[in-house]
């Protein structure tokens, strides 16, 4: 078996064809290699193969002559051990092998990856041989998620439209028209979500991961990954719901709780979940301060009130404030460390782990009236621990199951939901009541910058960037200011404001306009909890 290494481009002259080897600017003036321009490739004649044909192998895309030099010996091995060095790997392959020596991942990081590469990448690209990739093979797979996108919008839109002359009909009295409305709605796919521009940036970024050890391993040459454009991810922007937006989600929830109730023929109806899955004006919705304090007070009368008020004042993630220690907790000097949250891995498997991100991991001040909380749950709690004697669980944490074992994230997140659904309030995530934090900050006249650190993020873009249209109260203050700076003529007439436009401290209406606020609170159609919940 005899082996060679060499240089070459993909340069074109005049007519079209690549110089490969005889580009002019593979070499310097002096005669040298230019280690900016080119790759390295090797070649290999290897013995014979069983059907007496001779073997040649090439591969190329190395950074330097070494690495192709190690590539060619590595195959070398290969066919010395009885193994084929033609033998192609796919990307499926490759995928699943890189997935497994991954061993530094945190495991939700792990589990996102798996996903990926079993969802989108493997189905798409697997079959396709791993130095073969190119970028119109990954402009196809997301051009394909873009025709099933289509197809999910459309099962919604048919489904909504299905449940409709389901209720006509059934108000008509069409029985017949009825059941071939139902008949219709089950023969349609299963619900699903689009996938997001945010998401597919997420599958690219996992690929592109994978793609960069294979070109440092010298399995390929260029990782085509990075030369996929594809639309940007935008971080969506926090917006609030505004009296005008509740009423407009509240008629859309009405008409879908109607039309459920018509299509179920006497049947239970989970009103919950579609208070839950209501499309929203933005993926991040953040109550108003009435609206947190209608929460706030139904949370009040339940065991865990604590945590809640904690997390909308705080602003804390749910991992964390699940993973808080009481070792932790400085009451007396009013700090909380944040240094573990809990992770839901699987339902099943719960572990903790660090914070989110390494500004995540850090101390925050806690105001006298979170302490005041915080000392009251301590005191219930202890009463638990009494009461349950030796099988209490002493599991260190702040918040607590009645027996002492850590919380569940997953329980956490559900509880939130039903307590809010109670309160008769637009659903919002619980990870909302953090960017609520947020705007009750703003609100309060905290400086970006100062939100930042209390919130504990990496960059102060990523704070500007989320909440930059938040409550309109703050946006409409910080405009009355800006105008008030501005000296001004009397617009005619006796000025009492010494030259100054005729605007209220607060920015809020005239004294003289009646200033009763509109009722932001969804108006329940049950009187409490969802039915067949």
């Amino acid at each position: 078996m005899k082996g060679s290494t060499y240089k070459r481009c993909k340069c074109r002259g005049d007519d079209g064809r690549e110089l490969g080897a005889d580009c002019p600017k593979l070499r310097r003036k002096d005669g040298s290699w230019n280690p900016r321009h080119g790759s390295w490739y090797y070649s290999l004649e290897l013995d014979a193969g069983a059907n007496g044909k001779r073997r040649r192998l090439r591969r190329g895309g190395f950074a330097s002559e070494t690495d192709a030099e190690k590539a060619m010996a590595e195959a070398l091995q290969k066919e010395a051990r009885g193994g084929n060095a033609q033998s192609k790997i796919l990307v499926g392959q490759y995928l699943d092998d890189w997935l497994k020596a991954q061993k530094g991942l945190r495991r939700n990081t792990h589990r996102l990856y798996g996903g990926h590469i079993a969802a989108y990448l493997k189905p798409h690209l697997g079959h396709i041989e791993l130095d073969r990739l190119r970028v119109r093979h990954l402009d196809e797979m997301f051009d394909a998620i873009d025709a099933a996108n289509e197809g999910i919008v459309q099962a919604g839109e048919d489904r909504r439209r299905l449940r409709a002359e389901a209720r006509d009909a059934w108000r008509a009295g069409d029985k017949k028209a009825h059941r071939e409305a139902l008949a219709a709605i089950d023969q349609l796919p299963p619900h699903r979500r689009p996938v997001g521009a945010a998401t597919k940036q997420r599958i690219k970024a996992t690929l592109r991961t994978a793609l960069s050890d294979a070109l440092r391993e010298g399995l390929i040459g260029t990782n085509v990954a990075k030369l996929v454009k594809l639309e940007a991810g935008k971080r969506p922007k926090a917006l609030v719901w505004t009296p005008d937006r509740v009423a407009a989600w509240q008629v859309r929830y009405e008409r879908e709780v109607d039309a459920a109730r018509t299509a179920a023929d006497g049947r239970p109806v989970n009103v919950m979940g579609i208070w839950q899955s209501q499309p929203r004006p933005s993926k991040v919705m953040v109550w108003t301060p009435e609206q947190t304090g209608v929460f706030l007070d139904r949370a009040a009368r339940h065991r865990l009130y604590a945590l809640f008020y904690l997390a909308a004042f705080a602003g804390l993630r749910r991992g964390e404030v699940c993973g808080i220690e009481w070792a932790d907790v400085d009451l007396d000097a009013g700090m909380v460390a944040i240094r573990i949250q809990r992770v839901a891995v699987t339902y099943r498997d719960v572990e903790d782990s660090a914070p989110k991100t390494d500004s995540s991991d850090d101390t925050i001040p806690l105001d006298e009236s979170t302490v005041k909380v915080l000392r009251t749950w301590r005191a219930a709690q202890n009463e638990e621990r009494l009461a349950w004697g030796e099988a209490w669980v002493e599991s260190g944490k702040v918040f607590t199951r009645e027996n002492g074992e850590p919380l569940h994230p997953e329980m956490v997140f559900d509880l939130f939901q039903r307590l809010a659904f109670e309160a008769g309030l637009p659903p919002i995530r619980l990870h909302d009541l953090r960017h609520g934090a947020a705007t009750l900050m703003l609100a309060a006249g905290a400086d970006m910058k100062l939100v930042q650190a209390l919130l504990r993020h990496s960059s102060i873009t990523i704070t500007s960037d989320t909440y930059t249209n938040v409550l309109p109260d703050v946006a409409r203050q910080a405009s009355a200011a800006a105008v008030a700076l501005v000296p001004r003529a009397a617009a005619g007439g006796d000025s009492r404001t010494d030259g100054l436009p005729s605007v209220s401290p607060s920015g809020g209406p005239n004294p003289s306009v009646s200033s009763t606020p509109r009722k932001t609170q969804v108006v329940r159609l049950d009187g409490g909890a969802g039915e067949g919940t």
